[in-house]
């Protein structure tokens, strides 16, 4: 899909990358969780009413039923991206202690794997800003490099990690 889309316009691809790029690397912190919350509050709403007009639900149901279900999905949403941390870091406390300590008591594997999920689930601010800037450096030097190849000025791959290394650095500070 992305190389049709650079068929049809050379350069709104190249355009589009750099300038979600670096929205991404300065303020990806805050985009996503904002992204993400939009979007289960618009997939809640349109597959909610196509699934309650599939149930034959009736007219009062459909038009408060949407809204419910958005809300609902968005509280889900909300709730599974909070989660996601804690279980992200208490599997790999686990997994940790399981290779370093395979002796240990099932007491102190408990509460490694709890710390490490909460050690995760606070400091979520500081590694989610890491993981977005560097993705959003990402998508703004390879949309840099094509743009600077449309313009006929040659950037090679030394270029393109001058860049990402510019831009994460930067957005990381902004965030």
């Amino acid at each position: 899909m992305l190389g049709e889309l650079v068929l049809f316009h050379p350069l709104l691809v190249p355009i589009f990358l750099v300038a979600a790029g670096l929205a991404l690397a300065f303020n990806g912190r805050r985009l996503v969780p904002l992204a993400l919350g939009l979007a289960a509050l618009g997939i809640g709403y349109l597959y909610g009413s196509s699934a309650l007009a599939a149930l034959g639900a009736g007219p009062g149901v459909l038009k408060w039923g949407p809204p419910v279900i958005a809300l609902l999905f968005l509280v889900i949403a909300i709730f599974l991206y909070r989660a996601a941390f804690f279980l992200a870091g208490a599997l790999l406390g686990f997994f940790a202690a399981k290779i370093f300590f395979p002796f240990c008591s099932v007491p102190v594997l408990i509460a490694v794997t709890v710390g490490t999920g909460a050690l995760v689930y606070f400091f979520r601010n500081f590694v989610f800003s890491v993981l977005t800037a560097l993705l959003g450096a990402s998508l703004a030097s390879s949309g840099t490099v094509n743009l600077l190849a449309w313009a006929g000025i040659a950037a090679g791959t030394t270029a393109y990690w001058g860049i990402a290394l510019l831009v994460a650095s930067f957005g990381l500070a902004n965030q």
